[in-house]
């Protein structure tokens, strides 16, 4: 019988164990950290959600005002 690895043994497949995605929120291409696996660069447990980490309440206080307000 095959023993299945652990998530956390398995390459991220969104980064492909890069740690890094392209972001092409607001228009332009930039480099941020992988939210599927943080950074790591391998896949995290099936409990982590990685839309969780950009839902807040809304703008924090130390984010800068919007610029079309």
């Amino acid at each position: 019988m095959a023993t299945i690895d652990p998530p956390t043994s398995v390459p991220c497949s969104a980064c492909r164990g890069t740690g890094k995605v392209i972001s092409r929120l607001g228009g332009t291409p930039t480099e941020i950290v992988c939210p599927w696996c943080e950074g790591g660069g391998r896949r995290l447990g099936p409990e982590h959600n990685a839309q969780a980490v950009h839902h807040g309440s809304g703008r924090g206080d130390d984010d800068p005002p919007d610029q079309a307000a």
